[in-house]
């Protein structure tokens, strides 16, 4: 049962107590009850003991290391995409692997002895140079008679329009991956939050079986989503049902729900 107000539901449970339903059998879910209700609030009930042995400790372990691990995947999934999508080192990076023709197209030569070339700014070149100057829409600059520039004559070639297309492909790849990767390690994430959830709220499944009418809020309903699907009830009843959102009702409801009782103002 699900109630759009606090105020709705301990009045509901006060007229449910007042025709005779013992109130051992029902429990709200949910915050600031009223007084006369509060002794039903799932806080207020008697705790129940969970024995756990070691191997359930080690398993429990097990869960939060790996939780762990999926967080900081997560944070290392983001971190690309705080990054300026154009630097040209990064596409040089990425390239790498997935566009060798022309991360060779790109390729600095090395000097021997450790010397330095400098370029047309005064400064040393470094290995990003030549993406740049590509990017930019310019040639090779000094290394155009170098072999492996030769050979790429069709990227040097290109029109800086394409060249832009070419980029933006890459950035698009990287953003695809980084997107691919976030969604994998929050799955994994929520599921070891959610496995985690289920060990330590065994004593709250537990008491839920034991009653036979379950009243909460829309806020109790979400909260406690996955407690009462566990117990898998077969009725749900919405009382101001013409105040509710559908999404409230839609979280609210389970698999097991058979029946669906709406009340309140059409209008």
């Amino acid at each position: 049962m699900v109630c759009y107000t606090n105020h709705a539901l301990d009045q509901f449970l006060e007229d449910l107590i007042d025709i005779g339903i013992n109130s051992q059998n029902i429990v709200r879910l949910g915050g600031r009850p009223n007084s006369a209700v509060a002794h039903l609030s799932i806080h207020n009930l008697p705790k129940e003991k969970v024995f756990r042995t070691r191997a359930d400790w080690m398993a429990v372990d097990s869960i939060k290391a790996s939780a762990n691990d999926y967080q900081q995947r997560l944070q290392q999934s983001f971190k690309p995409l705080l990054l300026p999508q154009t630097d040209p080192k990064r596409l040089l990076t990425y390239i790498q692997s997935k566009d060798a023709d022309y991360y060779n197209a790109f390729r600095v030569p090395k000097q021997k002895g450790g010397m330095s070339i400098v370029g047309p700014n005064g400064k040393p070149v470094l290995p990003q140079f030549l993406i740049s100057r590509w990017m930019e829409g310019q040639d090779a600059w000094n290394f155009k008679s170098e072999p492996h520039v030769q050979r790429a004559e069709r990227i040097w070639n290109m029109p800086k329009a394409l060249r832009q297309q070419k980029v933006a492909s890459w950035i698009a790849s990287m953003v695809e991956k980084s997107a691919v990767d976030i969604c994998v390690a929050g799955r994994g994430f929520n599921h070891s939050q959610d496995s985690l959830s289920q060990t330590f709220g065994q004593g709250v499944v537990t008491q839920l079986r034991r009653k036979r009418i379950i009243g909460c809020t829309t806020t109790g309903a979400a909260k406690y989503a996955d407690d009462i699907r566990a117990i898998s009830p077969g009725v749900l009843l919405v009382e101001e049902a013409g105040e509710i959102l559908e999404s409230h009702i839609v979280t609210a409801l389970g698999t097991s729900i058979t029946q669906m009782i709406l009340i309140g103002d059409h209008k």
